[in-house]
């Protein structure tokens, strides 16, 4: 595929006019423009083990519509198929060799990552989440492996990708994400109209998390073994007891109200708009989404934005989050049951999501996983299962 042939007027008004149906979209030229990719992790890493172009390309578009002539900037986001990120992500766990070597080759297929081509453009055209860049356009061609979106360029931001910048974020900032968070999850609660279920049928759930023990045992090892600084006998022996009770406390989460998480909601897919003098917040990049329990959200994003010097914020933020999602759903009004059940899904961040971002640090540091792993423990200490 040649990224040439899909930045051109031609183009980028055939996929704006099949998405503003109802209007006429005329384009009469494009200006390319310079984009930073390497905040996408998964797309940095793939792009260096496949011959297709991807990535994130600027433009900046004159148009028409309806005859009303516009200028925006834009950018085109070509995905690679989840394939080649399942390759990807295989191909680290051979970096990394010992144990995990062999075993995530037979569980590859199965961590959330094989529909990521598809998912995203799901959401767009069909959910339209209130809080995500305004999108122009949408283009799939699964004969040819072509998935592309046409989407806002966010430049006239605040905290873009300020994920090595926590203390950026207000108290303002937080609340203003944990509400549009609540609200998210309220609307997509026990609710799975008009998504095609087969692209999340790697959703967590208890056969899933079970069958997969090995691969987040191996993982739990992998980061012991080459990070001991973060990972001590204490924390490793936390997450040995966590691991074995997957069948257990996975009964209870089995039996719980399910929603779409973003699934990688932290501060390198997120920034501030500021529309009539009010903050709002903007969510991206959602690749990763899946069904688990409200909590999983607010559990990762937690982990990501307190740094220790905000630990002792992390219950104040909880029932805000709470809160809001009780006066939304009419549910959660049990703080003590609701702190038990985040508990659960924060056991299956740092055992799913953590133990890969460990994985994918082996072979190429991420500067801020220590922070995340270290608030990641902090979130979890003085609970238990019982």
């Amino acid at each position: 595929m040649k990224t040439i042939d899909y930045l051109n007027t031609t183009f980028v008004q055939q996929i704006m006019q099949d998405h503003f149906k109802n209007q006429t979209i005329s384009v009469q030229d494009i200006t390319l423009l310079d984009v930073d990719n390497s905040a996408s992790i998964l797309v940095a890493l793939t792009a260096t083990q496949t011959e297709s172009s991807i990535g994130h390309f600027g433009l900046e578009v004159n148009y028409t519509i309806d005859g009303l002539p516009q200028k925006k900037k834009m950018v085109m986001k070509i995905k690679p198929h989840g394939q080649e990120i399942v390759n990807m992500l295989n191909m680290l766990s051979q970096l990394c060799g010992g144990e995990l070597n062999s075993v995530y080759e037979q569980f590859k297929h199965l961590t959330g990552f094989y529909y990521t081509h598809l998912k995203e453009q799901e959401i767009y055209e069909k959910l339209h989440p209130l809080f995500t860049p305004v999108i122009y356009g949408l283009y799939t061609d699964q004969q040819e492996n072509i998935y592309i979106i046409l989407m806002e360029y966010l430049d006239d931001v605040d905290l873009l990708n300020t994920v090595m910048a926590p203390e950026k974020w207000s108290d303002q900032h937080i609340k203003s994400a944990l509400k549009q968070m609540a609200a998210w999850h309220s609307s997509m609660l026990n609710n799975v109209e008009n998504v095609d279920l087969e692209l999340w049928k790697d959703a967590p759930s208890l056969q899933q998390m079970t069958d997969l023990l090995p691969l987040w045992n191996a993982l739990l090892n992998n980061a012991a073994d080459k990070f001991p600084e973060l990972y001590d006998p204490l924390r490793v022996k936390t997450m040995r007891t966590a691991i074995q009770e997957i069948p257990n406390y996975w009964q209870q989460l089995e039996k719980l109200p399910k929603t779409l998480v973003h699934n990688d909601f932290n501060p390198r897919n997120s920034c501030f708009k500021t529309q009539n003098g009010e903050i709002e917040f903007c969510l991206y990049d959602w690749e990763l989404a899946t069904f688990h329990i409200p909590q999983y959200d607010l559990a990762e994003f937690l982990c990501f934005i307190l740094d220790q010097d905000r630990y002792d914020k992390r219950y104040e933020y909880i029932e805000y989050y709470r809160e809001e999602l009780a006066r939304l759903t009419g549910k959660y009004s049990s703080a003590p049951s609701f702190h038990q059940e985040l508990y659960m899904a924060t056991l299956d961040f740092g055992i799913h999501r953590v133990g890969l971002y460990m994985m994918g640090h082996t072979v190429s540091p991420y500067p801020f996983l220590p922070r995340v792993v270290n608030s990641f423990f902090d979130a979890i200490s003085g609970h238990s299962l019982n």
